[in-house]
């Protein structure tokens, strides 16, 4: 992690480090990655991580696999946003981005992506009241077409299965537990549901419900200009069996999070529409029940990011988020 802190320090402030020209960056960060914004094109770094058996970037070449992989993927949704991998380099006592078929030997990876306008990105335009149904209506209509044709087979089909999901219920909370106090009342309703349901669920198996999904669907992982073209980048690459899936898992992630932007409106239109347009009629007895567990499953994700942050009026906001995604995962317990 030293060398990478080091790598982006540099990086941010040395412009010559880039193989185009660059006048400022900025360096988001999430509990998983660095993303450095150009203004022509964004470069992600995955940090050195390792989370159980859900996550592993532990390592110098899992990282360059994870990599080509994050690539791999959205190029089916975003083909001209993703341009491919590069490798960082160590150049006179600094680090300079290189092709990944250039000489040197690399210190870091990085997906090098076409930057998109940051006031684009969903979350941002809904903040400013620009989303509105005409936008759901049409994200619906991205999100149908590209469900019927992303691929299932036996293999993706058996992480269908409650014990699978169970598994996924299971790993969340145990993770939880390592890090703050929580109440068992979500598990406890999770597991109970998937017990007295277990029809329903074969039952979406055998309707093919279960695919290769996006996997990460919320705000902030799509870009569009509030009307026609959706970008949904960003697809979950550092485990298959999280985005091997039902498809309600998706609907569920986004309307849940246009809950958390507090658009109930929006989110009951997002899942009537996908439920017409789809014609998959069983995704509205069970999405309230995905729509707690990613809402569960985001709270631990911000308590990772509170652990991992130094500035407190951050640590306080994110505390907020924290608050407010375990609330929501409480307004679904009796709805499912």
């Amino acid at each position: 992690m030293t060398t990478q802190v080091s790598v982006i320090s540099t990086l941010k402030k040395d412009k010559n480090a880039y193989p185009h020209k660059v006048f400022t960056v900025k360096v988001e960060e999430t509990h998983i990655s660095w993303i450095l914004l150009t203004g022509k094109f964004a470069y992600k770094i995955k940090k050195e991580l390792k989370f159980g058996d859900v996550l592993d970037f532990s390592t110098l070449p899992l990282r360059k696999k994870f990599c080509q992989k994050e690539v791999q993927l959205n190029k089916i949704l975003c083909p001209e946003m993703y341009r491919g991998i590069v490798k960082i380099v160590s150049k006179n006592d600094s680090y300079q981005i290189v092709e990944i078929t250039s000489k040197g030997k690399p210190v870091e990876f990085a997906v090098k992506m076409q930057e998109m306008p940051q006031k684009y990105r969903m979350d941002n335009l809904l903040v400013k009241h620009k989303i509105n149904l005409k936008s759901i209506d049409r994200l619906t209509d991205v999100i149908v077409k590209f469900h019927k044709r992303t691929p299932t087979n036996s293999k993706i089909k058996k992480f269908g299965q409650p014990k699978y999901i169970k598994k996924k219920i299971d790993e969340n909370f145990r993770t939880l537990e390592k890090l703050t106090n929580v109440s068992p009342k979500y598990e406890k309703k999770l597991v109970s549901f998937l017990k007295n349901n277990k029809n329903l669920f074969y039952r979406r198996i055998k309707n093919n419900k279960i695919r290769d999904i996006h996997g990460d669907l919320y705000l902030k992982n799509i870009f569009t200009n509030g009307n026609s073209k959706f970008l949904l980048y960003d697809r979950l690459e550092f485990n298959d069996s999280l985005r091997y899936a039902d498809v309600a898992e998706d609907i569920a992630h986004l309307a849940m999070d246009l809950d958390f932007y507090g658009r109930p409106d929006l989110s009951n239109y997002l899942i009537s529409q996908y439920v017409i347009k789809s014609k998959d009629y069983d995704l509205t007895k069970l999405v309230k029940f995905f729509m707690c567990y990613k809402a569960c499953m985001r709270g631990k994700v911000v308590i990772f990011r509170i652990k991992n942050k130094s500035i407190t009026k951050k640590k306080a906001i994110l505390s907020k988020e924290k608050k407010k995604l375990f609330n929501l995962a409480e307004s679904y317990l009796d709805r499912f």
